[in-house]
Order: C-alpha cells, then structure tokens, then sequence
C-alpha cells in the first residue's frame, strides 16, 4: 500500500510539472508578447528561465513516451500529446524515434559522435557533428512530423532513404517505421499535432511582431540545450555494446532539474522504472557515476570519435 501510495503522489507531481510547463510554454510564446511586451520590452527576460527549464520539460515529456508519466493509458498518451506539441513536434514521432534508440542503441544513424576516416575527413565529420550538437538534433524533431503531410508512398520513399542500408537493426527499424507512419490511424494523430504545433509557434511568431528576434533566441536556445544534452550519456561509448550508456553525476538540485536522467546507464536497464524509482534502483545495483554530466557535455565539442576507436575495451570502464 505504501509504494502504491508513494506512485500516486509521484503522479501527482507529473500532473503538476505538466501544468507549469503549460503555463510557462503558453505564456513566454503567446500571453507575454501580447499583454506584457507593450508595457515594456524588458519582460522579454522572462524567456530566458522558461528556456533553461526545456531539459525538465523534455525529462517530463520522456516520462510519457516510456509510459511512466500516468498509470492511465489514455492520460498517459494525452498527456504525452500536448508536450510534443508544446515543444514543437508530435508525440508519436519522438516516441518511435526514442524507442527505436534503446531498441537498436549505437545502430549506424544513432551514432552521430563517430566517423570512418575511411570514407570522411575529419573536418567533414566535426562540421557536420557540431552542426547536429548546436541545434540540427532539434531542427530534425521539429520538421520531421511536417513529412508526414506528404502523401503515404513519398513517407515511404523518406524512410527507405533515412533507414537505408544492409545493417539489421537499420532493416528492423525500418520495417517498424513502415507500420507507425503508414498507418492511417497514427498518421492522422501525427498530423493533427503537427497543426497544432506549427499554430502554435506561428502564432506567437504573429503577437511577437517587431520583438521577433526574442522569439528566435528563444526556438534557439530551446534547440541547443535539447540537441547538446540529447546524445551525452552515448558520447564515446562502444558501438558494440548496444546496452551501455554513461551514469552522469550532476548536484542534486541539477538532478531533480531532468528527473533522474543523468542515472542513464540505470535507465537503460530498466526503461520502465519512473524517474522516482531510479536512485533507489542505482543504489540496488551498486552503480556509480562515470563522469561529471557538465564536463561530458562540453567534452562532446573536441568532436566526433573515429569509430575504430570505440571498442568495449577502449571506450567504457
């Protein structure tokens, strides 16, 4: 009876974090542009908190995707929805594109700090790195759900490219890819939530007017913390071991700032387990921390690791 009552509190506070984010995404994009900015432009600061708390809003929005954010499966997917579209993209596609990355971790496209110098430069591989690391991880959640307005065979045609080639988890992930965004039902969800998005940000983009340029710092920094701190607990580690990430430490303040993410080696292995249940988890498992969390991320910008480098033996402890 305790741990069930200890889970409905927990839910409690999900419902909670659901409506802060509501109310700061809702009032930094459409009620400060409209009734604060033309009292004064200084208001504009207010973006600035609102936008170093996107990682908690995301940590809160991956609670859905594995289904820990509400024991209702309804309120779970519903929920799950409205923060996709407050962040800008489709519940459906971040979910598959989450799955997929601890179904297939380490595959030939989720691997983005590596590079064969057999076949790329060096210079190639950083710009095109550091391109995905500063904002284009961001870009390609926000634009992605827009394909799926194209008509059903040019999707296909889409993911055939994105997942091409002969590797076998690229093969499994494309034939999963065929069933979520060919079918007719899901297709329709994706969609409605990318109007609902694209409203919503061209809406503000409307109220904003000639303060224009706060909302852009905004989409920007929204973009660079997602993209920075998306792939660092996989920076540098094997490609042969699919089940591996980083446990990251960070303060504890920090900590309850993204959910209990940085226990991500603990995560991993327990997908399901809420972010409530994971330092009790890291304890039981006699886990500990590879790295500083913050040192890791600017780590990632020396660029990526020639992939002949990440072995088991010369990438994890």
């Amino acid at each position: 009876m305790r741990g069930t009552s200890g889970a409905a509190r927990y839910r409690r506070i999900n419902l909670a974090l659901l409506g802060v984010m509501a109310s700061f995404t809702i009032g930094g994009l459409i009620v400060l542009p409209l009734w604060l900015l033309p009292l004064d432009s200084q208001w504009g600061w207010l973006l600035l908190p609102i936008a170093l708390l996107t990682n908690l809003f995301w940590a809160l929005h991956h609670e859905a995707i594995h289904g820990g954010f509400h024991d209702d499966r309804q309120r779970n997917l519903q929920a799950g929805r409205l923060m996709a579209v407050l962040l800008g993209s489709s519940f459906h596609v971040l979910r598959f594109g989450h799955l997929m990355h601890h179904q297939y971790n380490r595959n030939p496209i989720d691997r983005p700090d590596t590079y064969d110098p057999a076949s790329t430069s060096r210079l190639k591989a950083r710009l095109s790195f550091l391109g995905t690391l500063l904002f284009g991880l961001y870009l390609a959640e926000v634009l992605a759900p827009i394909a799926c307005w194209l008509p059903r065979p040019a999707i296909g045609r889409i993911i055939d490219r994105v997942y091409r080639g002969d590797d076998p988890a690229l093969h499994a992930i494309r034939l999963a890819a065929h069933r979520q965004f060919l079918d007719p039902k899901r297709l329709r969800l994706i969609r409605i939530d990318t109007v609902l998005a694209w409203s919503l940000l061209a809406s503000s983009a409307v109220v904003f007017d000639t303060h224009w340029p706060m909302l852009l710092g905004f989409l920007i920094a929204r973009g660079l913390l997602i993209s920075v701190f998306d792939n660092v607990y996989h920076f540098g580690t094997p490609i042969d071991r699919p089940d591996y990430a980083r446990n990251l430490s960070l303060p504890v303040p920090l900590r309850l700032l993204i959910l209990n993410m940085n226990m991500h080696r603990v995560h991993h292995h327990r997908p399901a387990l809420s972010w409530w249940a994971l330092p009790a988890q890291f304890a039981a498992s006699k886990e500990q921390y590879d790295a500083p969390l913050l040192r890791m991320a600017m780590a990632q910008f020396a660029g990526p690791v020639p992939i002949r480098e990440l072995s088991s033996s010369k990438s994890a402890p």
